[in-house]
Parts: C-alpha cells; structure tokens; sequence
C-alpha cells in the first residue's frame, strides 16, 4: 500500500483509507488522485542482449551470406579478368629491317630471338587467363552455395522471434528452389513441375 505525503492516508488500490485504521478524524483531506504507481520498466540491456545464440545464428546467418557475395564478387573479377586482359603485342618483322632491304642474317637472328620471347610470354599469358577462367567458374559456383547456406541458417533458425511461420516458409520455398538450381541445374524443379503436367 501506498502513503500520502503526511503519512496519514494510505492508498488501498481503488480508495484513500486512513492510515490508522479506526480513526475516523483525520486533520488533513485525503489526496485527491491515485497515487503515481512505479512501473517495472525493461531491463536496459534488453531481451536479445541477454540471448547469446540470437547473436550467433545471427553472426552465422551474416557471415555465410557475406562470404558468399565476396566470393560473387570475386568470379566476377577473374570472369573480367579473362576476358579483357590483353596479351603481349607480336614482334613485326620491318621493325627489325633497318635499311628496308629485306631482313638478312643478323636481323633474322634478332626477330627469331624477340619472336621466342614473345612466344614464351604469350603461353604464360594464356595459361594465366586460362587459370583466371577457373577461378571464375570454381567461385562462381561456390559462392551461390554460402549464400544459400545463409538462407537456410536464417530460416531454419528457432531464435528468430520476428518471423511468422507463412514468412519463414515462403523463405524455405525460394531458398530450397534456389539450392535445386545450384545442384542439378533447375532439373529437380523442372521435374516436379512436370509431374502434373502429363
């Protein structure tokens, strides 16, 4: 129970009552309003704060789906890479006919030399930008499958309060359609949509 200021009034949760009981003579009227009733406010470092696995499926969900886009963003780099890089310039033979008579001994010598040079760089070239082609594909083809790894964390995750169930099925659907395409090529869906078909 609550008391007045003066301590002679006591608040009973629906009237003001003396605070001695049987007194019918109190010097003082009785407040005129409820009292101000203290109210549990939440605890400042709030619901989730405390809910460490909320924070990991959280930093999981965030760090496949992450890593995923880098590695995207990485196939995207080697895809450039490959195509655009280009390769060293060919030795022309009149650069190295000096009295425009026709390339003799020494000059031949020197065009052959250059030419084998050229050569060389021009196999290492097309092994690295046939190594950058691979590189495009393997990370083209891993990263979709840290990102759908991400999106089945996050759907599948019993710490994720926000979500209605329609929500977190409609995710599951789009991400399991997302992880058919990746596997077999969008043959599985493609499949079960012919099911009732024929």
């Amino acid at each position: 129970m609550t008391l007045s200021e003066d301590g002679q009034w006591m608040y009973d949760g629906s009237n003001w009552v003396p605070a001695i009981p049987g007194a019918t003579n109190v010097g003082s009227a009785p407040p005129g309003n409820a009292p101000k009733m203290p109210m549990n406010k939440p605890s400042s470092r709030g619901e989730r704060m405390s809910d460490i696995g909320w924070w990991a499926s959280q930093g999981t969900t965030q760090f496949f789906i992450l890593i995923g886009f880098i590695m995207m963003i990485m196939s995207a780099g080697y895809a450039h890479s490959a195509t655009y890089t280009e390769g060293p310039t060919a030795p022309d033979q009149n650069d190295y006919d000096v009295d425009d008579n026709g390339l003799e001994a020494g000059e031949i010598e020197n065009f052959t030399a250059d030419y084998e040079v050229y050569e060389d760089i021009q196999t290492q070239h097309l092994k690295d930008r046939n190594q950058d082609t691979g590189n495009a594909v393997y990370w083209a083809s891993v990263g979709p499958g840290f990102i759908v790894l991400g999106l089945l964390v996050f759907c599948l995750n019993d710490n994720s309060k926000e979500m209605s169930n329609s929500l977190r099925i409609t995710m599951m659907i789009g991400t399991l359609y997302l992880l058919s395409n990746m596997l077999f090529d969008g043959s599985a869906i493609n499949f079960i949509a012919g099911i009732g078909a024929n």
